[in-house]
């Protein structure tokens, strides 16, 4: 059974251009031994083979450091490689779809941009956690659309599966969110930024534990 209460704090994403090939298995690591315990597998541009060599190779990375594993959007390779779980956008594969061939056991999040009915939609039909945002400008996902942050205090009013604050999230920003006493926060290029990953993910926690006691 996946250990669920790790859906919390830091939930850091790969990338094709800042987590390339040949240094992944290595970047990842660092990450888990900085005590991240969610990772998920995004790359847009790698075949399927690509992506399914990489994904066991981060979901037995994951099982050694006691972590959780989510792939983005490949329901096939998520499904033959056994990941703990998925997580999908509104253009990608369905929730009912991604659930039926997974399971129950399995974790599936979904992102809902700025909707709120979305969200409630999708937490009851059984999503384990819903995400919002972009809340800043990405560097990663330049073309995704800002949401004002606003909206988490209506969706912490309206939802009990635990929310995830995705879009541009760094060192600089972070505390603006913790207000909302989110679940967790997605990172990308604050991460790997300087190629510092273990500062980086010590001054995140940090930030997010001195909110958290305030």
């Amino acid at each position: 059974m996946l250990d669920r209460s790790l859906l919390q704090g830091l939930y850091v994403l790969t990338d094709e251009f800042l987590t390339p090939n040949e240094t992944l298995l290595e970047q990842m690591e660092r990450v888990l031994k900085s005590g991240v315990r969610v990772l998920q597998y995004r790359n847009k541009n790698a075949n399927e083979e690509e992506a399914l060599r990489d994904c066991i190779r981060l979901q037995a990375l994951c099982d050694y450091y006691e972590a959780l594993f989510i792939v983005d959007d490949r329901l096939d390779v998520a499904y033959e490689m056994n990941a703990d779980g998925l997580h999908v956008g509104m253009d990608d594969v369905g929730y009912e779809e991604a659930r039926e061939r997974l399971g129950k056991d399995k974790i599936i999040g979904v992102s809902c941009y700025g909707d709120i009915e979305r969200a409630l939609h999708y937490e009851a039909l059984g999503a384990d956690y819903v995400a919002f945002g972009s809340f800043f400008p990405s560097p990663t996902k330049p073309h995704s659309q800002v949401v004002s942050p606003s909206i988490l205090e209506e969706a912490k009013k309206r939802l009990k599966a635990p929310i995830c604050a995705i879009g541009g999230i760094n060192q600089e920003n972070i505390s603006q969110l913790h207000a909302y006493e989110l679940a967790m926060y997605s990172v990308i290029s604050a991460v790997y930024k300087e190629d510092n990953i273990e500062d980086n993910v010590e001054k995140m926690h940090a930030i997010i534990q001195k909110a958290s006691m305030c």
